[in-house]
């Protein structure tokens, strides 16, 4: 038997193989794709039921869509206000630490000064801290300083991170030294280099740093609930705990669902534009 005729029997083996290995791994990611999406899927569904449906149980779709449960949670919250203060905070917090985490990390890895290992490691250190441990060492601070319930005291304590010097960092060592040097050669100093060359270089890590401490910030609980009071510093996940304790216990009530997915629509909608910076910082800066 020639070799062609082989080949020609062995090539359908092949090609059903790559077929069957192909079908099982869509097959499975799109099973945890529906894992994922499910919940979101669910809440959307839920947030326009009455609280008699929701009293049922179980999967169930709504008969009658109840778009009122959205106007009284928006009220009911102070949404626009909550949001407002949200964006802000979070939107602080993520610049910040773009900024001060961009110089950090630009100096720990371009620039050669004594101690450079030891006070990168104390950096990198932090992480291992817990915030709860630091949590009342910062409130005794904040009220010396007569900042509590303001601004101030939610976004300038999480102006620099550990995280953000870290991944800047390795996305800086990862630009040739010929640039540099080059730049050197037309007169730019580190400062010019900096600004000029490796900040537009470093756009999807900035990226990256600021979609984590965006959705950090967004999502924190602890921190706003002991540094503010009023209520006119709510951020949304206080208005959240509080409209839920205003409803009281017993079934889930449509309202408060309509409430979770107004909450949650900013995050998303911010990763859907975002998300190819996010992509590519995560991949080039080391962080796999």
């Amino acid at each position: 038997m020639s070799t062609v005729a082989v080949s020609r029997r062995r090539m359908p083996q092949a090609r059903r193989r790559e077929l069957i290995a192909s079908t099982v791994v869509t097959v499975i990611m799109c099973a945890l794709a529906f894992i994922w999406v499910f919940p979101f899927v669910w809440s959307l569904l839920t947030s326009v039921m009455t609280t008699a449906e929701l009293g049922r149980g179980g999967f169930n779709l709504p008969r009658t869509p109840v778009f009122e449960n959205y106007s009284q949670a928006f009220d009911r919250m102070n949404y626009a206000l909550s949001f407002r203060n949200s964006i802000f905070y979070a939107g602080g917090a993520a610049i910040l630490q773009c900024i001060t985490g961009a110089l950090a990390a630009y100096a720990f890895a371009r620039l050669e000064f004594p101690g450079r290992g030891v006070l990168f490691t104390l950096a990198l250190a932090t992480l291992m801290i817990p915030g709860t441990v630091t949590l009342t060492a910062n409130f005794v601070i904040l009220n010396d300083l007569g900042w509590l319930d303001t601004f101030a005291a939610l976004i300038i304590p999480h102006g620099a991170s550990g995280f953000a010097i870290f991944l800047l960092r390795q996305f800086f060592l990862t630009l040739p030294k010929e640039l540099e040097d080059a730049a050197k050669l037309d007169g730019a100093g580190p400062i010019r280099f900096l600004l000029y060359i490796a900040l537009p270089l470093a756009r999807p890590a900035l990226v990256t740093v600021f979609i984590f401490v965006f959705i950090n910030a967004y999502n924190d609980f602890l921190w706003p609930l002991i540094m503010t009071s009023s209520r006119e510093m709510r951020v949304l996940q206080i208005a959240m705990e509080t409209f839920r304790s205003e409803l009281g216990a017993g079934l889930i009530q449509g309202p408060l669902i309509a409430g979770a997915v107004l909450t949650m629509i900013p995050t998303i909608i911010l990763f859907m534009f975002m998300q190819k910076a996010f992509i590519r910082g995560i991949t080039r800066s080391g962080l796999k």
